[in-house]
């Protein structure tokens, strides 16, 4: 796993985690925005150009995320996005309690249990990859079935050198993910985005505002799954801005 830093340290940090398939380089132009930050992109183990490893699970993720931010931050981040798969691993972190986090961004997050949908869904997603790995294109009607409607455009912040071995791990960790009872506890400010076309991540919502009853939702109209962010950079970064600095909405 890599932490790629930015900007000055002795500002409030922000930790961005990206999701399944993805790189740093998401986040790339939300940085543009966010210069009066500390910025820490985590990369996940599997999702690197740079490194060569494989991701294993939300738990191991937390428990490097958790190691990094206690070495370097003292315990304490000051905000935490987590994209998709990052928003999963960001609600298991702030769950977990060993790190302290004052503001929390759950875009997307997936929290809630696939059943018998968890080998297809895991199956589609690692045959998606081996398409785009081998040039093939993927079913525009699959793609909006999964993503939202009118968001083919998520294809290309697709990661051809992801190993299905990652993408098959990561499936399994997020399908199965059983919120943790001590997320009750978390008591600081919380908010879940999702796009309005968006069909599984509105049922994480609604699942895990019953352990963060102070937790907000925003939907972004006409979005579909990381729409806004990768379509709508600096609408996303106003967004990020207002909530890490309590701007009424």
């Amino acid at each position: 796993m890599r932490f790629l830093t930015h900007g000055d340290k002795t500002k409030k940090s922000l930790m961005l985690i990206h999701g399944m398939a993805n790189t740093s380089d998401l986040f790339d132009p939300l940085l543009d925005y966010l210069h009066d930050y500390y910025v820490i992109v985590c990369e996940l183990d599997g999702h690197s150009r740079h490194e060569q490893s494989v991701f294993r699970s939300v738990t191991d993720s937390c428990r490097k995320i958790e190691q990094y931010v206690h070495d370097e931050l003292g315990g304490k981040l000051y905000g935490l996005l987590g994209f998709s798969l990052g928003g999963t691993i960001a609600a298991e972190l702030i769950g977990r309690g060993n790190i302290e986090v004052a503001r929390t961004v759950l875009d997307a997050a997936f929290t809630i249990k696939m059943g018998v949908l968890t080998y297809p869904f895991k199956w589609i997603f690692q045959g998606s990859i081996l398409c785009i790995k081998n040039g093939i294109p993927i079913p525009g009607a699959l793609v909006e079935a999964i993503m939202g409607r009118g968001n083919i455009g998520i294809i290309d912040t697709m990661y051809p050198g992801v190993s299905i071995r990652s993408i098959g791990n990561a499936c399994m960790s997020v399908y199965t993910y059983e919120i943790r009872d001590t997320l009750k506890d978390h008591r600081d400010p919380v908010v879940f985005w999702l796009g309005e076309n968006e069909p599984y991540p509105a049922k994480s919502a609604g699942l895990l505002k019953k352990y963060l009853p102070q937790m907000k939702r925003r939907i972004f109209r006409g979005m579909g799954h990381g729409q806004m962010l990768h379509e709508h950079t600096s609408v996303y970064a106003k967004r990020l801005i207002d909530f890490l600095e309590d701007v009424p909405e």
